[in-house]
């Protein structure tokens, strides 16, 4: 029989071991100068010449976010969006383990995760393909309502995927989602053109209960302010909410460069961001990605039936101020 005051030492694993190394290496990985200041726009020796990007041929450039993601720009001339992305994990947040579960199952057409590799030769990394931003795609891709209808629907349907899953992405916004135009999709054979993709699940989370039982948790920092200074909030809803926000912003670039979307697109963003009461338990202020995404399939249906009406009204005047 043990004494009860005998105290059982854990012996770390190899496994734990190599975890613990690992974290302790986690980013960010600076470039310094001689005399040791950070350059912060400039990539660290470990990368420059790490064996995996070397033997892939890619030539990093310089650093998006400093110390932790670097791009390869295309060295041919040619469009600026071919290249490569690289991004050092942190291990001590869900991302690498998000990515292992999505990376699976890629051959869903709902599933709009970036397709990247996972580099496990020394510390994880992800080598992603670069892509146009969200903005390019809706200002310079989008011909019509039609186009930005699609826009969103893509979104609403992978972050729909994110929660039938029970991942909540916690920071949608203007820098972790983009597209795949016709110049990147043409150089990357894993893109599919006009596909809009989502990123970055540094903050991200996953939970034992899906979108209907989940109760409110603290919220990580993210790039959206939340409204009222709340601090906590369902994570499947506030997906939905930060969808609501990127959808508005993305119609105030299409007004500025074009014309201002259809009242219907407009009414749906309403409907996403909704007036939030603050809920503690699960969040009934808005709808869940999925009842959003079926009804974006009938916005998205009833604004390319007014795109259609609106190009017949004008191909019919043309033709009747032509006529003798």
């Amino acid at each position: 029989m043990l004494s009860s005051n005998l105290t059982v030492r854990h012996t770390p694993s190899m496994k734990d071991t190599q975890s613990t190394v690992e974290a302790h290496d986690n980013p960010p990985w600076y470039a310094r100068e001689p005399d040791g200041s950070i350059i912060f726009s400039g990539v660290p020796e470990r990368l420059v010449g790490h064996p995996e990007l070397v033997r892939r041929g890619i030539e990093l450039d310089y650093a998006v976010k400093p110390g932790v993601v670097f791009e390869s720009i295309a060295k041919d001339e040619g469009p600026g969006d071919r290249g490569f992305v690289v991004k050092a994990l942190d291990l001590e947040d869900e991302e690498l383990e998000i990515y292992e579960r999505l990376l699976r199952c890629l051959d869903s057409p709902q599933n709009h995760t970036i397709p990247c590799e996972i580099v496990r030769s020394g510390h994880p990394m992800l080598i992603m393909p670069m892509l146009s931003s969200i903005d390019f795609v809706v200002t310079r891709y989008c011909k019509s309502f039609g186009n930005l209808a699609d826009v969103f629907y893509q979104l609403i349907e992978g972050v729909a995927f994110l929660h039938k899953h029970r991942i909540a992405h916690m920071d949608l916004c203007f820098g972790n989602v983009g597209g795949a135009l016709s110049s990147s999709a043409s150089y990357h054979a894993t893109l599919r053109r006009g596909r809009v993709y989502i990123y970055d699940f540094n903050t991200s989370r996953q939970f034992s209960r899906g979108p209907d039982s989940q109760h409110s948790i603290t919220l990580p920092e993210t790039q959206t302010p939340p409204p009222d200074g709340l601090t906590h909030f369902d994570p499947y809803s506030w997906d939905v909410y930060c969808l609501g926000v990127l959808f508005n912003e993305l119609m105030d670039l299409y007004a500025e460069e074009k014309s201002n979307p259809p009242w219907l697109l407009h009414w749906y963003t309403r409907w996403l961001i909704a007036s939030e009461r603050g809920c503690r338990a699960v969040c009934r202020c808005r709808p869940t990605a999925q009842t959003a995404l079926r009804v974006m399939s009938v916005v998205r249906w009833m604004v390319y039936a007014l795109d259609w009406c609106s190009t017949s009204y004008q191909t019919f005047s043309t033709i009747l101020s032509r006529a003798p």
